[in-house]
Order: C-alpha cells, then structure tokens, then sequence
C-alpha cells in the first residue's frame, strides 16, 4: 500500500474515519449526530467543502461528504453519502478520486419531554469504494453502532453520542466513539454550534484521535440553510486544521 510509505499522509486518511467517513455524519457542519428525523417522504441534500491539514499532508473533499437523506418511516431515517478526496502529501504527488462511501439507518425510539431527553439508535457502514492503494480509501468495512441522547434547555440543545466502530480489516483498529455537541439559537435564523468529537483506541497499536471545533449555521429559507465551522486536533494523531463550509437543501 504506496500510502503507508508517507506517515502524514495516512494520519490524515485515517481522520477520514473521524469526521467523514466515521462512519457516522451529521446535520451540518457537526459530526455529532443528533435525534432529528425527516418526516416520511421527505428528502434532504448536504452539499459542503471540507479541508484538512497535519502532519506533512493536506486533504480536500469536493464535495465533502455528499449526503442525501430521506424519511422512510415516522421516527425512521435512512442515507447515503460518498465524496471525491483531494490528497496532496507534502512528499508526494497530489492524487484525486473517489473516496469510501456510507450508508446509514437510524431510529428514535423515544421522543424528548420536559424530563427525558430524546435517545436514539443508528446503524452506519462504511463501503470500501475509495482507492486504497492512492490513500483515498480503506478496504473492507466499517461498521458502527451508535447510541445518542439530545435534551434541549432553551435557547440550547446538548446532544451526547456513545458509540463503537467494528474495523473488519483490522480489529485491532476497533475504536469507541465519544461525542458531545451544543447549539445556541441566537435567533429564529441563525445559531452556534460547537463539539468535540473523538475516538478512542481499543488497542495499544491504535492512537486516539480528538477534534474540537466550532461554527454557525444560518437558515436563509425554510429549505436552505447555509453553515461553516473551524477546528483543531487535540492529540498528536488529529489534524491540525479542520475546515468546513456547506450548504443544506430540503428537496421535498
């Protein structure tokens, strides 16, 4: 695997697990995600530009994590999500294609009241479609199982995600997830955001890896709402810049 001969250049294909491909994605511009389902019949498109820099590498995904979102039943929400990567290690030639695909099914099985916050449960998987051989993707898949609980005290929403992703290429690459994100409504158009997302080893030749970031998100029109967000890593194995602009647009 050409890849593995440029240190940066895999840290940062691996932080596609983080934020991209983790395999889990998120209402924009977070990874967090959130108890929020689409109504049956109703489909949603995220379109955005996301940009990673570290250790001797940076990584575009143009688009960054393409998804399109759709209700299936009340409470049910399924999706899929692809992107095309921009890898540029400082020691090698810059090489484009496309990256791993995800797909996802997640259900919220309780909804929130004033006492119980809302608790979901999703299933996503990472399908091997990237070049693994050009550091744009990883073979076999990934699957994630994920648990997630949001409670909102207005003006703000916490949301908590706990979760475990099965690496079958490796299982020693297995990792926990841990995610925690807060919304701020400013106003009826516009709001804050920020997280912390992280994944945590399971084996000691893994590493853990952790990003915080913050951003805004702006909703334009009842279908459209435009979004951006910054961060940075917080261990030596995360980027060190992680940018992201995007635009959401619901279809129908």
């Amino acid at each position: 695997m050409r890849i593995l001969s440029s240190r940066g250049a895999r840290a940062i294909t691996l932080t596609l697990g983080l934020l991209v491909a983790s395999p889990v994605w998120a209402a924009r511009p977070l990874t967090t995600e959130d108890t929020g389902t689409l109504d049956p019949g109703n489909v949603e498109l995220e379109i955005g530009v996301d940009y990673l820099r570290g250790q001797g590498a940076q990584l575009f995904l143009v688009p960054g994590g393409l998804a399109l979102n759709f209700g299936v039943l009340p409470r049910l929400e399924g999706g899929v999500a692809a992107s095309v990567v921009i890898l540029d290690p400082d020691d090698k030639g810059t090489q484009v294609g496309f990256g791993d695909s995800v797909v996802k099914l997640k259900y919220r099985f309780l909804d929130e009241t004033p006492s119980v916050p809302a608790l979901m449960a999703a299933v996503v998987v990472r399908l091997p479609t990237g070049d693994q051989s050009r550091g744009l993707g990883q073979h076999d898949v990934d699957v994630q199982a994920l648990a997630i609980a949001s409670k909102t005290f207005a003006p703000v929403t916490l949301t908590l995600n706990a979760g475990y992703t099965f690496i079958t290429r490796d299982r020693a690459l297995d990792v926990v997830n841990l995610t925690a994100s807060a919304e701020i409504q400013m106003s009826q158009s516009w709001s804050i955001v920020g997280e912390i997302v992280s994944e945590v080893a399971t084996h000691r030749q893994n590493v853990d890896r952790a990003i915080v970031r913050a951003g805004t998100v702006y909703v334009v029109h009842e279908r459209v709402l435009f979004d951006a967000a910054v961060g940075c890593g917080l261990t030596r194995a995360s980027p060190d810049v992680v940018v992201t602009i995007g635009v959401t647009i619901t279809l129908r």
